[in-house]
């Protein structure tokens, strides 16, 4: 029996529910898994805080064994029995380490981390492809909607031609407490959203656009077989200059703005751009309210595909995790 001994770094929201997720469902997942392994078992819990880590699993009901859980990556990086790592810890310089370590050690490893891979993904999949190991990334575009596996392993033949979306739930819900509430600022929404969660404190990645960037960056490279494009090579804008004015004006015209992210092919020449953009009533967009996402895709033979879901959440994007453990 060949055993999937799990290594995860990051015990936050995605981490906690992905954890939840594997314990709770462990044997539907062995039953499921699509890989040569037979069994799975989740050995290790790489944490900052481990006193805190095991007083929050059991605030949120996750019966494990307290020694799972490590201060001390090397614990890790030392176990030759490892041989999945799962990175869930957000941010770059850290995540970007452990991400290349898994690689260069042989390890499959899996990411939410969209930031690393739109800047490094390039390098990191050719090491991979060298090192005969799996990089799975679903999470990292479009929390819970399958986009990444969909793009892989629907259009065997024929051209996407374009592929745009909704790909950032802080500004999609912000823009909808704007319409729903034209009393308030810009100021006001930015800081409902990070009371309730959709926002960071430093919310400069997700309203100046760099978020929406770096996953129709990752989009655009499964769509038109390229190398992921450089963030700075196409525009980006954002939704801080938009005002309730700007809101209620396009309601007048029956329309809503939301923040696009684009990237079409146009006589062979691929063409990328983040903007906030003014949507018609007829408009798959015009229906997207909240946190949610929603990606349409152009196909030569199949049209218009649409997809749309959570597009954030630990919940939903712990979904997409547990499809790569299945799928490695």
């Amino acid at each position: 029996m060949k055993t999937l001994n799990i290594a995860i770094f990051g015990f936050g929201t995605v981490g906690s529910n992905v954890v939840k997720m594997i314990l709770q469902n462990k044997e539907q997942l062995q039953k499921t898994c699509k890989t040569p392994f037979s069994t799975l078992n989740l050995k290790y819990i790489a944490v900052r805080n481990k006193a805190s880590s095991i007083k929050k699993s059991k605030k949120i009901s996750i019966n494990i064994s307290e020694k799972i859980f490590t201060e001390n990556h090397n614990d890790i990086w030392n176990d030759p029995e490892v041989n999945c790592i799962i990175e869930v810890i957000g941010g770059t310089d850290i995540a970007k380490n452990i991400i290349y370590k898994a690689v260069e050690t042989k390890r499959n490893i899996i990411t939410a981390n969209k930031a690393v891979l739109a800047e490094f993904g390039n390098e990191i999949f050719s090491l991979a492809k060298k090192n005969n190991v799996t990089v799975g990334f679903e999470a990292s575009v479009a929390g819970g909607i399958p986009i990444i596996k969909t793009l892989k392993n629907h259009f065997s033949v024929g051209n996407i031609t374009s592929i745009e979306g909704i790909l950032n739930g802080t500004c999609n819900y912000m823009l909808s407490n704007l319409e729903n509430n034209i009393e308030l600022s810009y100021a006001d929404v930015l800081k409902d959203a990070q009371e309730k969660g959709f926002a960071e404190s430093n919310p400069s990645a997700d309203v100046d656009g760099w978020d929406s960037a770096a996953k129709i960056a990752i989009l655009s490279s499964i769509c038109f077989h390229t190398n992921i494009p450089k963030m700075t090579d196409f525009p980006v804008e954002g939704i801080s200059k938009i005002t309730s004015e700007k809101i209620t004006q396009a309601g007048k015209k029956n329309q809503k703005i939301r923040l696009i992210a684009s990237a079409k092919n146009i006589n062979d020449t691929i063409k990328i751009t983040v903007k906030p953009e003014e949507v018609e009533k007829n408009s798959p967009f015009y229906s997207v309210n909240g946190p949610d996402n929603m990606i349409i895709i152009h196909h030569e033979y199949l049209g218009e595909i649409v997809l749309k879901g959570a597009g954030a959440g630990g919940e939903a994007t712990a979904m997409s995790i547990i499809s790569d453990i299945v799928n490695l």
